[in-house]
C-alpha cells in the first residue's frame, strides 16, 4: 500500500486535517477583479490569521475564485476564520462598488486530504490555477499565488509541518515534476465530490466504531481489510470506488479481496 501513509508526521498530525479550502464569488461574479482585490483580500486573511492557529500550505488568488491549502488541528476555529474574513472582505468590497447582499457563494468548501500523493498533486493543482485558465504561460509568472515560496524554499515549505514531511532542504521542483497528476474536485463542480464526502463518512464511522485512528487502519494490512470490507458491505460503495479514492492499483485491490 505504497503512498498512503503521509511520513514523520506524528499520530496526532493524521487524525487533524491537512485542508482544501475553496472560495468563490456568488453567481462566478468576480469578486477579485483587480490588483487591490486581491490584496486586501489576502490582508485580511493574513490580519485574521493571527488569531487562529494553522498552518498555510499553498494558496492561488484568482478572479472570482481562491484556494488555499491548509493545515490544522481546530476545523471549527477554521471555520470561524473563514467566516470572519470573508465577512470582512464583503463588507469592503460591497462598500466600494456601491453594492450589496451576499458576496461569496456559500461560506466555504473544504475537502480533506488524507495521503501524501494527494498532498502534493492538490499544491500543483493550486498554483497551476492561472496556467489552466491561460492567465499566464508559466506559474512562476503568477504573483498571487505561493508557487515561487516552493521553488525558492521559503514560506509554507519552512513551516514545521512541511518539514516534518518532506524535510529541511526538499526539492520541490524536482518533487513536482515526479509526480502523476490526478483530478480535483473543483469549486466549479460540486457532485463530483459528493462520492468522495460520502467515503469518508463512512470511514469515520468505521475508526468510531473500532476505536481507533486513521493511521491505525493505514499501517495495518488487516484493519485496512475490514475497512475495505466495512465501505463495501456497509456503505455499499464498489471495490473501483474504494480503489480510486485511496489510489491503490488494482492488484493491491485484487489481493485485499482474496484475503476477505
Amino acid at each position: 500500500m505504497g503512498g498512503i501513509i503521509i511520513p514523520r508526521v506524528a499520530r496526532r498530525d493524521l487524525n487533524t486535517s491537512f485542508l482544501h479550502v475553496m472560495v468563490q464569488g456568488v453567481n462566478k461574479e468576480y469578486i477579485f477583479k483587480n490588483k487591490r482585490n486581491i490584496e486586501k483580500y489576502l490582508e485580511i486573511f493574513n490580519k485574521n490569521k493571527i488569531d487562529y492557529d494553522f498552518t498555510i500550505i499553498a494558496y492561488c488568488i484568482m478572479n472570482n475564485h481562491a484556494h488555499f491549502l491548509v493545515y490544522t488541528e481546530d476545523i471549527n476555529g477554521f471555520g470561524k476564520f473563514m467566516q470572519r474574513t470573508n465577512l470582512v472582505y464583503a463588507q469592503i468590497y460591497n462598500r466600494e462598488n456601491n453594492r450589496c447582499g451576499v458576496l461569496f457563494r456559500n461560506r466555504y468548501q473544504a475537502e480533506p486530504i488524507y495521503n501524501i500523493k494527494y498532498l502534493i498533486n492538490c499544491i500543483k493543482y493550486i498554483h497551476n490555477n492561472p496556467v489552466n485558465a491561460k492567465m499566464v504561460s508559466k506559474c512562476e509568472d503568477y504573483k498571487y499565488s505561493s508557487y515561487n515560496d516552493y521553488i525558492k524554499n521559503i514560506g509554507a515549505t519552512q513551516s514545521k509541518i512541511m518539514k516534518e514531511i518532506f524535510g529541511e532542504s526538499c526539492d520541490y521542483n524536482k518533487l513536482f515534476k515526479e509526480t502523476i497528476n490526478k483530478k480535483f474536485m473543483d469549486i466549479e463542480d460540486e457532485s463530483d465530490n459528493k462520492e468522495k464526502e460520502y467515503i469518508i463518512d463512512g470511514i469515520r464511522e468505521f475508526n468510531k466504531e473500532q476505536n481507533i485512528e486513521m493511521i491505525d487502519v493505514f499501517s495495518n494490512r488487516e484493519l485496512f481489510k475490514e475497512l475495505i470490507n466495512y465501505l463495501k458491505e456497509e456503505c455499499k460503495f464498489t471495490y473501483k470506488e474504494i480503489q480510486n479514492f485511496f489510489e491503490i492499483s488494482r492488484g493491491t485491490m485484487d489481493c485485499l479481496k482474496k484475503m476477505q
